[in-house]
């Protein structure tokens, strides 16, 4: 192997990818798409109502049973245990039990549909996609030929859009956000109006998540010097060539530029040098061969992930002749006249046959490469986006000489992306950019929040992980009674940003502690000011951790004390002082030093943050090593 390239592109595309890193600069923030008055295409939509009716159903239902069929033809190609464990844990007899009754039950068919969503393998199937799919429309439309005053209920709703789309122009909130997102899953799930939803979302909707890496960061991981010897054994024009090949060269990292896709060029330039013999017939050829090399790997980065474009190399070899020796004197003669003749010709081979070879080598790294890379995106990020089918609406990849960048819009179909574009970039050269809208944060929230138990054991758990202190107050003891909350369905968090502030909160239906067991509505909340630090992101609470029940004007006893306690709990987690230290980078990257915060800006609906580089401290020189496992 040239150098190893397997892990270390692996480990950037994984940067690149997860978290998807997610990249993009200024160059991507655009105007929102232009879609018309709202306000007459919201009136025009008044008009647009169309009952859904007994044969929409058994459409639905008819679409249903096929795509169960597919989903059946499936599950059959494997081992009757894995069949009947599937079918058991998708609740199928219950499933076919509804779909034969004359009236099935709403409740069933929910709890039914939860089952064929979720992060488990298995649920990202096209075919498992496909069937859940159609059992959301069934139950939609199956809903919706139930309701009485369907129309009635309609024209409230437009109304209401009306006035949350008049208020949301005039000044984007998160309520006006969540509402306008409610009304417009309403009305998708009823298969209303798709026309004018269109266009309100072409208005509303824009890329909530914005990043950009540069090509040094990326390069930092991949850039190393190639010392590698290896046995040569030819066959030129007759000669057979025996010798040692010492490789010295440097792998490095270019961005092409390209507006649709991410193009990542990996080369390698260097020079070879070898010292042969070669035997042809009675005569012995010692010599010295030098070449010039040079090769590139263009790796396209898109939205289905990383593909490897052919290997091109190139080679220039001269040779020099040391000494041409036989035993006969003549012999000797002839043989110097040919080596010398044919010298060009050994020479031309010589370069083809080295950059075949390093073509080959480089094909060969990337199969694996390729692969490794695209199952950690799969299995780390796709994978629970498609089985939630919240898989992100838009995924725009490009590049410039200096960044890869990329844009993310999603927002499903009960929520709402950024209003408009994010704000302009403070530092242009840095190695690592990036915009985050709110709601990129709270839709997913509720995406994989949404009614998920955390127990005072798996808070503890998830601070451990990060290597964190437990504060004292979420210490568990002997002494201590257990306690939970449940997050709530909608807005299990709510992360506000403003002027240079963050209001970080969540939301939960159920609070239990021991054997007390409260079912309401519970808010929990702290602001905190963000500003930059020394070595990092600073953040310092703003007042104390508020906890509320916002749906309940009067509490009672055990209301108040579940307040008292829960205030007490989480202001260990709402610490008065978070301090960051900077991104340390990992694997491949550790050598390159740490992310320092460089520019920090927040406000109304968004955060824009910008890091650098900063070198390590220098160590003992260190002999150079081969690249090669």
């Amino acid at each position: 192997m040239i150098w190893n390239l397997r892990r270390t592109a692996a480990h950037l595309f994984v940067i690149l990818a997860s978290g998807f890193l997610l990249f993009t600069g200024n160059a991507l923030a655009q105007e929102p798409t232009p879609a018309g008055d709202l306000t007459q295409t919201i009136e025009d939509a008044k008009t647009g109502f169309k009952p859904v009716t007994q044969d929409d159903v058994a459409a639905a239902k008819s679409t249903l049973q096929a795509k169960l069929n597919s989903l059946q033809a499936l599950l059959s190609n494997g081992s009757s245990e894995n069949e009947q464990a599937w079918k058991a844990f998708l609740r199928w007899d219950d499933l076919k039990t509804q779909l034969s009754a004359e009236k099935p039950d709403m409740r069933t068919l929910e709890e039914i549909y939860l089952k064929f969503k979720g992060s488990y393998a298995g649920l990202d199937k096209k075919q498992v996609v496909a069937a859940r799919q159609a059992l959301r429309t069934y139950i939609n439309l199956a809903y919706f030929a139930q309701v009485d005053q369907y129309k009635q209920q309609f024209d409230m709703q437009i109304k209401t859009l009306s006035d949350a789309v008049k208020r949301y122009e005039t000044m984007a909130t998160g309520d006006d956000a969540r509402a306008i997102g409610a009304i417009l899953g309403w009305f998708e799930q009823g298969e209303q109006v798709p026309d004018a939803l269109k266009m309100i979302r072409n208005k509303l909707d824009q890329p909530n998540l914005y990043a950009s890496v540069s090509r040094e960061l990326i390069a930092s991981g991949i850039r190393r010097p190639v010392d590698q010897v290896n046995p040569v054994h030819e066959i030129i024009l007759g000669t057979d060539v025996h010798g040692t090949a010492h490789m010295v060269g440097d792998v490095d990292v270019n961005l092409v530029p390209s507006k649709n896709k991410g193009l990542i060029e990996l080369s390698l330039t260097g020079t070879v040098t070898s010292d042969n013999v070669g035997v042809n017939g009675p005569a012995t050829i010692y010599s010295t061969g030098f070449s010039t090399i040079g090769a590139s790997k263009l790796l396209s980065v898109d939205q289905d992930g990383l593909t490897p474009n052919p290997s091109v190399a190139h080679a220039n070899t001269s040779t020099t002749f040391n000494a041409i020796c036989a035993r006969m004197r003549l012999v000797q003669k002839i043989a110097t006249k040919r080596a010398y003749q044919q010298k060009s010709q050994a020479e031309a081979i010589a370069s083809d046959r080295t950059e075949f070879r390093i073509q080959g080598r480089f094909d060969n790294e990337t199969k694996d490469l390729v692969a490794d890379a695209n199952t950690r995106l799969k299995e780390k990020l796709y994978r629970p986006l498609i089985g939630r089918d919240e898989f992100p609406d838009e995924i725009n990849v490009s590049t410039t000489t200096e960044h890869l960048n990329l844009e993310v819009m999603q927002a499903s179909q009960s929520q709402l992306a950024a209003p408009g574009p994010a704000p302009p970039t403070e530092d242009d050269e840095a190695d690592l950019t990036l915009k985050l809208h709110e709601s990129i944060v709270n839709n997913y929230g509720e995406t994989f929040l949404a009614g998920v138990k955390l127990t005072d054991e798996k808070l503890v758990e998830l601070l451990q992980e990060r290597g964190a202190e437990i504060p004292e107050e979420l210490q568990i003891t002997p002494d201590t009674d257990p306690w939970s909350i449940t997050f709530d369905y909608k807005s299990p968090i709510q992360i506000v940003f403003d002027n240079d502030t963050v209001k970080i909160g969540i939301r939960g239906r159920q609070f239990t502690r021991g054997d007390n067991e409260v079912n309401r509505t519970i808010s929990i909340s702290a602001d905190y000011k963000i500003e930059k630090g020394e070595s990092g992101t600073l953040l310092t609470r703003t007042g104390d951790v508020v906890v509320d029940f916002p749906t309940q004007e009067r509490l009672g006893p055990l209301d108040l004390t579940a307040k008292t306690f829960l205030r007490k709990k989480f202001e260990a987690v709402f610490k008065q002082e978070i301090v960051g230290e900077g991104i340390k980078l990992e694997g491949q990257w550790e050598k390159a030093g740490t992310l320092r915060i460089s520019s920090l800006a927040v406000t109304p609906g968004w955060f824009v943050g910008s890091w650098r580089l900063e070198a390590p401290q220098p160590t003992a020189a260190t002999a150079t090593t081969s690249v090669v496992d």
